[in-house]
């Protein structure tokens, strides 16, 4: 399948996923967000695939949601593209793969849901991680310059919070405390605090990045297909494996 939002090459059992919107900083769309959708499909009925990574082409591993997306929506499609965020995610959570997310720079909001729906993550030093939505509607100084006027997005009554999933993946990764501290504040956390944290499996330095992860993707890909899908199901569902099958 041919992709727009996307660029895909597979080696060696391991697919490389990159989010391929360069000058829009990997912003995700509605086309992006189906196209991440066919792409689940496409990795979980390949035999050449093992694992797949995913990464973010040029300045940014992904700057959230676009914003020409949401400055188009309505109030109904606003309701649904939380749906559609959602559902794509959740695709990508459950896909049969082992998922890497491997982020730099850039990985806020709707980007860092996208991560979080990774089995796990792993991060250049330059990378900034965190869920700052509810900073848009805060009173100064905490309220970003680009929202002056506060949040467009918050109802006049009742309040918004992240809405792809990063509520419920966030705590089971730090823990619910650590996750209330991010939400709570809004907070970026660098690579090293986000290590801290244990949101985030490694760091490496921008000279070692690449490397780093495709000797951590080679590893996993040499592993047998079937056996990586069994241990993932049985992780993801709390279930351990009481007999083997018979051979």
């Amino acid at each position: 399948m041919t992709y727009e939002t996307l660029e895909l090459k597979v080696e060696n059992r391991v697919a490389r996923l990159t989010l391929n919107r360069p000058k829009a900083l990997n912003a995700m769309n509605l086309e992006m967000m189906m196209e991440l959708r066919a792409l689940a499909d496409e990795m979980d009925a390949r035999e050449d695939v093992s694992v797949v990574v995913m990464q973010g082409a040029g300045r940014a591993f992904c700057a959230g949601m676009d914003l020409k997306w949401s400055e188009s929506l309505t109030k109904k499609d606003r309701v649904e593209s939380n749906r559609i965020g959602q559902k794509t995610f959740n695709r990508l959570a459950n896909m049969e793969k082992p998922l890497i997310a491997a982020v730099h720079g850039y990985v806020l909001g709707g980007a860092l849901e996208l991560a979080l729906a990774a089995d796990f993550i792993v991060a250049r030093e330059d990378a900034q991680l965190g869920l700052p939505e509810i900073t848009l509607s805060a009173h100064p100084p905490y309220r970003p310059k680009i929202t002056a006027d506060g949040d467009p997005d918050q109802p006049e009554f009742g309040g918004s919070a992240p809405g792809w999933g990063g509520l419920t993946r966030l705590p089971e990764r730090v823990g619910i405390a650590r996750a209330k501290e991010m939400l709570f504040t809004g907070i970026r956390l660098n690579a090293a605090r986000a290590l801290e944290f244990g949101l985030v499996n490694a760091v490496w330095p921008e000279a070692e990045f690449e490397k780093e992860v495709a000797e951590l993707a080679t590893r996993i890909g040499a592993m047998n297909l079937y056996n990586l899908r069994l241990v993932k199901e049985l992780v993801n569902r709390r279930y351990d494996l009481v007999e083997g099958h018979p051979s």
